[in-house]
């Protein structure tokens, strides 16, 4: 995470406490150069433009339907091809951290005590499929959301009608909180209550638009016609896809594609994607090389096709409080003690931080948790007292099934847990599920899956982002975030306090507070903090195609060949 970033979220929240976002932004940046349209130069970020690139992905995305997609694999291409009412510059750093308008003309007004945003709608605005986008498409698409149970449907919730919406389980049933005419273009948006993370929460690839007649129903297979710098092309679930370049693509602040078309295959040997990277075969891969690959990679190729990047990421095993063994605090305290991150860093080959806290050091609200209960994590673990705390909770014998997918190390990371868990007195056993419909799975309350594998990469950087994962309010039937089921209710009223506060900084210290209890309450295992990579051809142009977002990894518009 950028240092600069903290600066810049300080910004962005007092302007929003004091002067509403209206005053903090706008179409007024003229740095990147524009074309007559307003969509930023592909010629004029660098790079030469045209061709075709083809990238692989170890997994197919869990979805390309921006209603249900919550993969970092996903949204990294669906950013590129559906556009919010707000949105991020397809910057490194800093300015790719801050707010812009995407399909609005401007930042919103806000008014009622925080609780009422205004957006005026783009003119002239049409679809990949040449329809005119209209006010009534963003109710539209957040109905979608909360109608098809989405992961990400919590995060809509604030909105006033939303709940009564799902409740009634009537599809096209009105938002009453959701206000759009179409003849002004004009969208208001009525909250329950002031929530600071809100501006965040509609740049996500959730709230982007699609048109009023896309169904109810799970459009991986076909796509809905979105507004971006690409449209989806050539779907092949579980096999690949193409992400085809929209000329006449025109948003304000938003980059112009530089490829004519990305080419995704999926290839599920990471072995073979890097030796097909090494010999130009493949333009990117998008995981980082086999971790046995990974050294000679980094010596060969290093600031000429090879970068690392630290990312603003947690990596954690979920324990189940609503199921046996872990609804018991002692067993869950047990696996905290025992869990080795010296051992579990060794796995990703060096592209893991071992740390203690459930927030990532980038991350506003981070305050190193020093002592760490559980022990150094740079240290050995205590397996004796992990083995104690298993007798006194009565739970020695039980059977814990371990979940991870089929990813090297998400596989790996399931079966050392199922070893830790064997060695200090509980029968359990890894279960390993297709990356693609891996948390889904996980994350369906019929699973009832006891502990497993989870990570988080910010989808925006507030701290926010993070804590929902363990937030009793997320938790949900189907599509369910928080995996473990937890509840903590001094935590919780930390969160309920916290999210409302426009000034993050205002509020860091609660945040700091609520990392604490969630860790000492032993929530969640959290172990390290991620960091990732980017690899490519002879092929590409280095030096200028390597944009790194802070929200969205490696940005696909940017791409380009030498």
């Amino acid at each position: 995470m950028p240092r600069s970033l903290r600066g810049v979220l300080c910004l962005l929240f007092a302007c929003t406490a004091t002067f509403g976002l209206a005053a903090c932004g706008g179409d007024d940046d003229d740095s990147a150069g524009t074309t007559t349209g307003g969509g930023t130069a592909a010629s004029d970020a660098g790079g030469k433009a045209g061709g075709t690139i083809r990238t692989a992905y170890t997994s197919f995305p869990d979805y390309l339907d921006p209603a249900l997609s919550y993969t970092q694999e996903g949204w990294q291409s669906l950013w590129t091809v559906y556009t919010p009412l707000l949105t991020y510059r397809h910057e490194e750093g800093a300015e790719g951290a801050t707010v812009v308008p995407g399909l609005a003309e401007d930042m919103p007004e806000i008014t009622n005590a925080g609780k009422t945003y205004t957006f005026q709608l783009r003119d002239n605005v049409k679809y990949s499929d040449g329809t005119a986008v209209k006010a009534s498409d963003f109710e539209h698409s957040i109905k979608r959301v909360l109608n098809l149970e989405s992961g990400g449907s919590s995060f809509y919730l604030g909105i006033e009608g939303a709940e009564k919406y799902v409740k009634d389980g009537k599809a096209r049933a009105d938002i009453t909180g959701i206000e759009a005419n179409d003849q002004t273009g004009e969208i208001t948006i009525n909250l329950l209550k002031p929530d600071g993370r809100f501006p965040y929460i509609l740049t996500m690839v959730f709230a982007s638009l699609v048109p009023g007649d896309t169904p109810f129903q799970n459009m991986t297979k076909d796509p809905p016609p979105g507004v971006g710098p690409y449209k989806f092309e050539n779907v092949r679930v579980n096999r690949g896809y193409d992400l085809v370049k929209m000329p006449d693509f025109n948003v304000p602040d938003q980059q112009v594609g530089k490829a004519d078309k990305i080419e995704v295959e999926i290839i599920k040997n990471r072995r073979r994607q890097t030796q097909d990277t090494i010999q130009n075969k493949i333009d990117y891969m998008n995981d980082p090389p086999a971790p046995d690959q990974l050294r000679d990679v980094r010596a060969q190729y290093t600031d000429k096709r090879y970068k690392e990047f630290v990312t603003n990421s947690t990596y954690y095993y979920f324990l189940n409080h609503d199921v046996a063994p872990f609804n018991n605090e002692k067993a869950r305290q047990a696996v905290n003690f025992a869990v080795d991150k010296r051992s579990l860093a060794r796995l990703f080959g060096g592209l893991l931080e071992p740390g203690c806290n459930f927030l990532p050091p980038g991350m506003q609200g981070y305050e190193k948790i020093d002592p760490c209960p559980w022990g150094d994590p740079t240290a050995a673990p205590d397996v004796e007292k992990a083995r104690a705390l298993v007798k006194e909770a009565g739970v020695d014998g039980q059977s814990v099934t371990v979940y991870g997918n089929d990813e090297p190390e998400s596989k790996s990371l399931a079966e050392y847990l199922s070893d830790v868990l064997n060695d200090i007195g509980f029968k359990a056993k890894p279960r390993i599920v297709e990356a693609s419909v891996y948390f889904t799975t996980i994350g369906n309350q019929k699973t009832k899956a006891q502990a497993g594998f989870a990570n988080w990469f910010q989808d925006f950087p507030h701290p926010g982002n993070f804590f929902f994962l363990v937030d009793e309010r997320s938790i949900q039937e189907t599509n369910n975030q928080n995996f473990g089921n937890v509840k903590d209710p001094e935590a919780q009223a930390i969160f309920a306090e916290a999210d409302q506060n426009a000034d993050i900084e205002a509020v860091a210290d609660d945040y700091a507070r609520a990392d604490k209890l969630i860790v000492e309450g032993a929530h969640v295992v959290p172990y390290g903090h991620r960091k990732l990579t980017v690899f490519y051809s002879d092929k590409v142009d280095f030096e200028n195609c390597t944009v790194w977002h802070p929200v969205y990894n490696l940005d696909f518009t940017n791409l380009c060949l030498k």
